[in-house]
């Protein structure tokens, strides 16, 4: 990771863990800033006993830290004012390398905002932040198309647009790009996906066939759920957040009714709702069972119906069965298990971009399209760049 020297508090050298905290094979930590290379000497003795202002840039260098009884770890000079150590991944070893650095008169900063301070390109320093928290393989190549560019060609565009009196294709750029806003927002934060209806429907089970291993508690008295289960996972490669709720229906249990009303409140904020009803019971509608239990929040758009336990259905029960679009499914034998997971999948990401599509991906990106929007909307050329400009600074 190579960058300019900060430019904000010039006079500061930085001390930044670069890994992980927790336990390792070997951590890296950067020291950053004018004093960087004294303080590494105060530190740091190696086994040449060459000091490090005059060794090469890139050579690396295995010593001793804080003398001949210190840990032995290397140290790698990137530039005149930047210095990388490699110690051991334990959490004291780390810690132990920063205090001395800090007491050489160094400043701990945080990753992030070592990035932010240090990067030339604001966009790629989101994008390299927002790459760290990607949870799946599929959501960290749409942040790497960021990082290569794809937004920022996008935003620039747009201007050209703008500045040239091309209404129709700046509204059309800036459109795609506010379009594809809920897929760039769930790129580091899981979708949630709510199971819903009647007790005793099978909605522990299925929630556990859909993450492939046992999360929920499994019981055949109604009414054991009572508080909101959660597991995350992976559909379709997009990261999901599966959560088990309390059965819909009325009752004088105080702890239940909590649950219940928990359920309701989580259904509200679900991304998607998968409403269960049991494939048993010929007269269920799930649709019926929750209306006015936490469901009309839900637009019908956001919902997936599926009638569970089909195992204990005869086949021509099955046959004559009306259940419209539900989708059949039974947590015990797996059927329709595959089935559910690819609706949910659609249902989410309904049209998933093709590589190096420009995405925005955290809200003040998308505060900044909602600004240029509606200038363009207005013909305001000046209001309407500025907000792409401040996007690119974002």
């Amino acid at each position: 990771m190579t960058s300019p020297s900060l430019s904000a508090e010039p006079s500061i050298t930085h001390v930044v863990e670069l890994t992980p905290t927790g336990r390792a094979a070997v951590a890296v930590v950067l020291v950053d800033g004018p004093n960087a290379v004294r303080a590494v000497d105060q530190c740091f003795t190696a086994t040449s006993g060459r000091p490090l202002a005059c060794v090469p840039v890139n050579r690396i260098v295995v010593g001793r830290w804080q003398g001949p009884g210190g840990e032995e770890l290397v140290v790698c000079r990137r530039g005149e004012e930047r210095v990388e150590v490699h110690s051991h991944g334990g959490v004291a070893a780390v810690r132990a390398v920063v205090d001395a650095l800090l007491a050489e008169g160094c400043r701990e900063t945080a990753w992030h905002d070592w990035l932010r301070l240090s990067s030339a390109d604001s966009m790629q320093a989101a994008a390299q932040i927002a790459l760290a928290d990607a949870l799946t393989a599929r959501t960290a190549a749409i942040l790497l198309d960021q990082l290569n560019g794809a937004l920022a060609a996008a935003c620039h565009e747009a201007i050209a647009g703008i500045t040239a009196e091309n209404w129709p294709l700046a509204a059309e750029l800036v459109g795609q790009l506010l379009h594809r806003r809920d897929l760039g927002l769930h790129l580091t934060t899981p979708w949630r996906v709510v199971l819903a209806g009647p007790p005793n429907v099978g909605k522990s089970s299925l929630i556990n066939a859909l993450a492939g291993y046992e999360r929920a508690i499994v019981s055949p008295m109604p009414g054991t759920t009572r508080d909101v289960v959660t597991l995350a996972t992976a559909i379709d490669g997009w990261p999901v957040e599966l959560a088990d709720t309390a059965g819909l229906r009325a009752t004088d249990d105080e702890l239940e009714s909590a649950g219940v009303q928990l359920a309701e409140a989580t259904l509200a904020s679900a991304d998607l709702v998968i409403m269960v009803c049991d494939a048993t019971n010929q007269a269920a509608d799930v649709g019926s069972r929750v209306e006015g239990r936490g469901s009309s929040a839900v637009a019908p758009s956001r919902i997936i119906h599926a009638r569970n336990k089909i195992d204990l259905v005869s086949a021509s029960e099955q046959r004559s069965a009306v259940s419209g679009t539900a989708i059949r499914t039974s947590a015990l034998t797996g059927e329709g298990i595959e089935a559910l997971a690819a609706a949910i999948g659609r249902s989410l990401v309904p049209n998933p971009p093709a590589g190096g599509v420009a995405i925005p991906f955290t809200p003040p990106h998308v505060e900044s399209l909602e600004v240029a929007r509606n200038a363009i909307e207005r013909r305001h050329a000046a209001a309407a760049c500025e907000a792409l400009q401040s996007l690119l600074a974002k």
